[in-house]
């Protein structure tokens, strides 16, 4: 790859982690009549539930279009980290990579995951979606593993669908209890939704070898 091409993966690497934390200032800003522009810059699994939960109400863009606002920072942005892997394959492993990406890939998490793809293929990509690994971390991992690059992206793709309908339609469900039910309900959904994820997330890390990660 040309010299040009790595700094602009750099660049849009580094976009890819800058973007989402300069929102965070914006999304006063943006709750509840511009919920899908925050889905856009900052489409972490809290503007999802968010997003799901106000499906019912003029403040949100709807299913399709809040999927289309979500693609655009967790798949063709996570898919430049796949690049970045490709590019810099061991560099990043030994810590030898641009400083820029070290800081958002840190050595020891990009070698645990990959070890891990060694073993478990593709279907970590999906796992690692539902289970919240950092996608990121997991396609640069894949990126300087032999895996195939059509495979892991169907995969990647799969999980990135998967986890986005779980956690939209959760938010929906969490919405239509609080019509239905109040905000103690929602409350108490809340709390059941969040402790079933983090069981659900222990485990998948227990079962893919990957705690700290």
């Amino acid at each position: 790859m040309s010299p040009f091409g790595r700094r602009l993966l750099v660049g849009l690497a580094v976009a890819r982690y800058a973007i989402p934390v300069a929102a965070i200032a914006a999304a006063p800003a943006l709750i509840p009549d511009d919920v899908g522009l925050l889905l856009l810059v900052r489409p972490g699994k809290e503007v999802i539930l968010l997003a799901g939960g106000l499906t019912n109400t003029d403040a949100t863009p709807g299913v399709a279009m809040s999927f289309l606002a979500y693609l655009p920072m967790m798949v063709a942005a996570v898919w430049v980290f796949f690049a970045v892997g490709r590019v810099w394959g061991p560099a990043l492993e030994d810590g030898s990579a641009p400083e820029l990406l070290t800081r958002v890939l840190p050595p020891d998490r990009v070698q645990r995951i990959h070890a891990v793809l060694e073993a478990r293929g593709p279907t970590l990509a999906v796992l690692g979606r539902i289970a919240g690994l950092p996608p990121t971390v997991v396609a640069a991992a894949a990126g300087t593993s032999p895996i195939g690059t059509s495979r892991f992206l169907v995969a990647d793709a799969i999980g990135a669908v998967a986890a986005f309908a779980m956690v939209f339609g959760i938010g929906f469900l969490l919405g239509d209890a609080y019509e239905r039910g109040g905000v103690w309900l929602t409350v108490g959904g809340v709390v059941l939704v969040l402790a079933a994820y983090i069981l659900v997330n222990r485990w998948l890390r227990d079962e893919l070898g990957l705690d700290g990660a």
